[in-house]
């Protein structure tokens, strides 16, 4: 069993805690969250041990694997921040992928990924570091993911779509075949987008339209 440590203590690391457990591969010795309101409770009988700064000892006593019990509802830059602050103390960020999600065996996955319960990534994608494909997600064949996307729950991505590094696709969203998103997007729930969209933007609606601009 190799021991790891979670990096946040909300709904999110509770999905991710039962994952591992459900892996085996894991031993869960206890999680980092910044509210001291949370320190010395128990998430799922795992303990919250303390904040971030409990990462530079804890690997000197042996934990080199980390989880991002961090999600996204829309910025996506707080959990790449967890993630690159983990990486650069040296961990190895751990592989949560549930048993009962659905993935080819041509597909190619970065470092960290995180894939839910109902997921299916079929044929020859790719998926960038420090992904998210939440429950019942769907990437068809040959999509390209970047690094730190969320791909929310439910949501359909067709064949050949192109998703740019910190993209959150909202629940429920669908996105026709062979469409680019750009980098830093918000697709709001549910929205089907038919078109490219351009990077740092957030687009609603059936189809989805340009709702603001955000700045980089």
């Amino acid at each position: 069993m190799v021991p790891v440590i979670g990096l946040g203590a909300g709904g999110h690391a509770k999905v991710v805690i039962e994952i591992l457990r459900l892996i085996g591969h894991y031993k869960i010795v206890g999680l980092l969250d910044p509210k001291w309101e949370l320190w010395d409770t128990e998430i799922l009988g795992v303990s919250v041990l303390g904040d971030d700064y409990l990462l530079s000892k804890l690997y000197d006593q042996g934990i080199h694997h980390a989880f991002i019990g961090l999600g996204t509802v829309g910025d996506t830059k707080p959990r790449r921040q967890l993630y690159e602050k983990a990486r650069s103390y040296g961990y190895q960020i751990a592989w949560a992928i549930h048993p009962q999600a659905v993935i080819s065996p041509s597909i190619e996955i970065g470092h960290g990924p995180t894939i839910m319960a109902g997921a299916v990534i079929n044929a020859a994608a790719r998926l960038g570091d420090n992904v998210i494909v939440n429950t019942g997600a769907i990437i068809e064949h040959e999509c390209v993911v970047g690094n730190h996307v969320h791909i929310a729950t439910g949501a359909r991505i067709a064949s050949n779509v192109h998703v740019g590094e910190g993209t959150h696709i909202g629940i429920g969203a669908s996105i026709r075949q062979c469409v680019h998103i750009g980098r830093n997007v918000i697709v709001g729930a549910g929205a089907v987008v038919v078109d490219d969209v351009p990077d740092n933007v957030v687009v609603v609606g059936v189809p989805a339209r340009i709702l603001r601009r955000m700045e980089e």
